[in-house]
């Protein structure tokens, strides 16, 4: 039995050679893709100094403010960024000693001209410069107060721009020296440097999709024109975006900057109207109303809005999707996801049966962003936070959105 078990594995073994030394093959297909190439994206940032006024701030006396600026900055990169502002390197000095200082300095010299300094900033823009050209001529003013220069060594302020490729903004500071600075002050000087940085957005930190887009927000003149106001201190921005797999939601981060303080506020799609196109039906398509979350066509009067299938031309669908109420200060920033309903209005009913907030999934072009005060509460039921009766448009995009949900 053992040797026939032995012979049998022998056997096994010439087979499996004689396999292995014949010729055979399977048919197979090979294809090849690329080459590609992998590009890092640029954030590049200019700055022109040359419309600076004056080169050097003298003769500061109390409660009397003077400017430094504008400093032209200028994204010639290919991709949105922050604008940040940084002071460095601050150091007093004793300067020209006057007979009035010597006398109030008689314990001493005293040499802290940066704790009496308060710092304001002021921006405007964007402008649109052609190649080769120089930027506008603006005229510089106050406007936020960033605090002493001593105390904001070292300290990061976001000025909350989003700059696009191309575009230019003027930023301006402006100084006051304290009204309570005495005689010791007098001569003494304090020199400091200005840095200026264009940041990514980092919104995957925010945990907003790949190819998020960011629109800024201005306030605007009104109809007909909607000119932005750019010497004013409301600005904003939406960032946005909607990942590729199918369900994805709307993901959306909203900043508000200088607006009403301690108010409600609504945020709002809003299509461009005139022939009840797939965007316009598509953001009318809600099937619930009240307060936080309302959708359907606009008739000309709030808040009431048309429900059902758009059927008259003119007609623009309109998508409220957030109350949200700003700070003290006026400010506001935060994430609104808007969810994919997961099914299409194909006949245009406008009543897409996904709970609120829900769109239906389809494609959306040239849509309008807006931020809306609210300004009396609407007579019906009460509600909180309470439904607008009245509102004013106070912010508008400076860009449409366009978006996929899949």
């Amino acid at each position: 039995m053992r040797r026939s078990v032995l012979l049998s594995l022998m056997t096994v073994v010439m087979v499996a050679t004689m396999l292995g030394i014949g010729s055979w093959a399977v048919f197979n297909d090979t294809e090849t893709a690329g080459p590609y190439t992998a590009t890092a994206g640029s954030l590049d940032l200019d700055l022109d100094t040359s419309a600076v006024v004056p080169a050097e701030i003298s003769d500061l006396k109390p409660s009397v403010p003077h400017f430094l600026g504008p400093f032209w900055v200028h994204n010639a990169g290919g991709n949105p960024g922050g604008l940040d502002l940084h002071f460095m390197n601050v150091v007093d000095g004793q300067g020209t000693q006057t007979e009035p200082e010597a006398a109030a300095e008689w314990g001493g010299p005293i040499f802290d001209l940066s704790n009496w300094i308060d710092i304001d900033y002021w921006r405007a823009g964007p402008y649109t410069v052609a190649p080769g050209a120089a930027p506008p001529t603006v005229t510089c003013g106050s406007g936020p107060t960033l605090g002493k220069l001593a105390d904001i060594e070292s300290t990061t302020f976001d000025l909350g721009v989003v700059a696009h490729p191309s575009e230019w903004y003027a930023i301006c500071i402006s100084f006051h020296l304290d009204t309570f600075a005495g005689n010791e002050y007098q001569g003494d000087t304090s020199s400091f440097e200005l840095e200026f940085t264009l940041h990514q957005l980092n919104l995957g930190t925010l945990g907003l999709p790949i190819g998020t887009e960011c629109v800024r927000l201005e306030n605007k003149s009104g109809a007909p024109a909607w000119a932005p106001i750019v010497d004013d201190d409301l600005y904003g921005s939406v960032c946005y975006g909607v990942a590729e797999a199918v369900g994805s939601d709307l993901e959306m981060s909203v900043l508000l900057n200088g607006l009403a303080p301690d108010t409600w506020h609504q945020l709002t799609l809003n299509g461009q109207g005139g022939d009840c196109d797939a965007t316009d039906d598509q953001l009318a398509s809600g099937s619930e109303q009240f307060a936080l979350f309302d959708s359907g066509f606009w008739p000309g009067n709030a808040p009431a809005l048309d429900h059902g299938a758009c059927a008259a031309p003119n007609a623009e669908g309109v998508y409220n999707f957030a109350y949200v109420k700003t700070d003290a200060s006026g400010n506001y920033s935060g994430l609104h996801p808007v969810a994919n309903s997961g099914e299409s209005d194909p006949a245009g009913s406008g009543n897409v049966t996904a709970a609120n907030p829900a769109l239906p999934v389809g494609v959306y072009g040239d849509v309008k962003f807006l931020v809306k005060e609210v300004e009396t509460a609407w007579a019906g039921p009460p509600s909180t936070p309470p439904w607008p009766g009245t509102y004013t448009p106070v912010l508008t995009e400076m860009a449409t959105l366009d978006f996929n949900l899949p």
